[in-house]
Parts: structure tokens; C-alpha cells; sequence
């Protein structure tokens, strides 16, 4: 049997992987990369799967929660007591929520936890209460990328829709429209500036005559 053999002490590499030539730090850094965060593929696959008010929600990289004033109801303005003895409020975000089949509102996919630490002396509550922290809380797995894929950042996200509305266009079919209503545009708005420079000019010279006084 013929053939190289690695001199002792090292590894033989190949060449099969993407981590081929990588050191050992290297390649260890390679897949935890790889690990946390999900591809373009699987971005686009979660994308597609996924109605606009989570996309919206992925691409921006945060939640949209409605405001402390608008969001309290009637009643306690809290839902829970932690056994540390804070209290607890629990606000969906609006943009991501399930829609019932009339259009009201539906369960949540996200919630913002907020933890409060209300003062209280002999049975009053004193002061302001503090908020202790408020951290975003998934509450329904379908928001989630599938189990064993990383992380979706909003760049992905963003590549995903625009791909989207691109597939199955023709490049130079792209480039013509591009192109056409670009110049149409730029047409409009300059008979649109046009309009109000002249505009302009007949009502500076009407307060012009206005301010010159009689002859008689």
C-alpha cells in the first residue's frame, strides 16, 4: 500500500468540510458561527412560512408594544406576584400577534415581561413603584426558527422578502421597468417644482404691486 502518511504527531486534513484548513480554534469558532446562527436558506424558508406582522417584527429586530397608558386596563394594572413579592405585567406585542378569522386581535406569539417593585408602608402604597426589568418573553414556539436551526437576524430577513418579490424576473425585464418609472418619476416631480416656483414668483410679484400706494 502506497500513499503519504502525516508525520507523527499530526492530523491528516481533508478537504470535505467547510472547516477544511481551519485550526482547531478556528474550527471551533467556525461552528459555534454555525450554530447560532441560521443560514439564508433557512432564513428564507422561516420567512416565507411567516405572516407580515412577524416579519415585520424579525426585520425591525424588536417588538412593537403599546404604550403604558393605553395598555392598562380597568383593574390592577398587574397579572402576577413573584414569590420575592414584585408584580409582574405581561404586554403582547401588536405587530406579531395572532389575527382571530373577524380581525380582532389574537393571542399573542411575544410578550414584554415587566417586573415591578411597588413600595407600600402599613398597608398604603407609597411612591412611585420601580421598574425592577422588563425583558421580551416568547409564549408561542411557531414565532421561533424550527429546533436546531440558529438564530435569524434582520438583515436575512430583509434579503428574504426582497428575494421574494424578485423570483422568476427576467434581469433585463428588472433593469427596463427600473429605468422607465425612475424617469417617469423624476418627470412629475420636476412639473411638480415647476408649478410651485411659478407659483411662487405670481404671488411675490402680487405682493409687490399690493405694496405700492396709490397715484390719487
Amino acid at each position: 500500500m502506497t500513499g503519504h502518511k502525516p508525520r507523527k504527531g499530526t492530523t491528516a486534513q481533508t478537504t470535505d468540510t467547510p472547516f477544511a484548513g481551519l485550526s482547531i480554534q478556528g474550527e471551533s469558532a467556525a461552528r459555534r458561527a454555525a450554530t447560532i446562527w441560521a443560514t439564508d436558506s433557512e432564513a428564507a424558508d422561516y420567512t416565507r412560512s411567516q405572516p407580515d406582522g412577524v416579519v415585520a417584527c424579525r426585520e425591525r429586530g424588536r417588538h412593537q408594544y403599546p404604550a403604558t397608558r393605553g395598555s392598562i386596563t380597568e383593574g390592577p394594572p398587574f397579572v402576577d406576584i413573584t414569590p420575592e413579592g414584585f408584580y409582574v405585567r405581561e404586554i403582547p406585542c401588536d405587530s406579531c400577534r395572532h389575527v382571530n378569522e373577524d380581525g380582532t386581535p389574537g393571542l399573542p406569539r411575544v410578550i414584554r415581561r415587566e417586573v415591578w417593585d411597588v413600595k407600600h408602608k402599613r398597608g398604603v402604597i407609597t411612591g412611585q413603584p420601580q421598574l425592577v426589568s422588563a425583558k421580551p418573553q416568547v409564549v408561542d414556539p411557531d414565532y421561533l426558527n424550527p429546533k436546531g436551526q440558529g438564530r435569524i437576524k434582520p438583515r436575512q430577513v430583509r434579503q428574504a422578502v426582497v428575494g421574494e418579490a424578485l423570483a422568476g424576473q427576467g434581469i433585463k425585464d428588472l433593469r427596463q421597468r427600473i429605468i422607465r418609472e425612475r424617469d417617469e418619476r423624476n418627470r412629475l416631480i420636476t412639473e411638480a417644482y415647476e408649478r410651485q416656483q411659478a407659483t411662487q414668483a405670481a404671488d411675490a410679484e402680487r405682493a409687490k404691486l399690493a405694496a405700492v400706494p396709490d397715484a390719487g
